[in-house]
């Protein structure tokens, strides 16, 4: 479970929340399935923007330090705006390529993220870069 601020070319600066099941497939390898929600709400309630962006993804854990490992992940999602004062909101697939970093605690690990992702739009590509923290149970 995590939390986050999300830059977009579409929609500025947003703050949200994700959700993250993932398997282990190795000691390297995991697969993972992500639903998140961000909202665009600095210009106030009337002018919000609200995103659903979920996603499907492979993390590769590097080798290990003692108490921590970085990570890579990649993946595909959608970009779908679920309410936007916008008259054609952007929204489509998105790719997404991004490194992160588990520190173990005592029973929970925290976790911090960078995961820049196209999204292909009908008639543009757009950017997001979100910044995310929080904590595996």
């Amino acid at each position: 479970m995590g939390f986050g601020t999300m830059l977009s070319t579409p929609d500025g600066l947003g703050f949200g929340m994700r959700g993250r099941i993932s398997a282990p497939v190795n000691a390297d390898l995991s697969l993972a399935v992500d639903l998140g929600f961000t909202g665009f709400f600095l210009g106030g309630r009337d002018d919000a923007d609200w995103i659903f962006d979920p996603q499907v993804s492979a993390i590769v854990t590097l080798p290990y330090e003692a108490d921590r490992a970085t990570y890579v992940i990649a993946g595909l999602g959608a970009y779908v705006p679920m309410e936007s004062k916008d008259d054609d909101p952007v929204s489509g697939p998105m790719i997404h390529f991004g490194a992160g970093r588990v520190q173990l605690l005592r029973e929970t690990t925290f976790f911090y993220e960078l995961d820049p992702m196209i999204i292909i739009g009908e008639n543009s590509v757009h950017l997001a870069i979100p910044l995310r923290i929080g904590i595996i149970f």
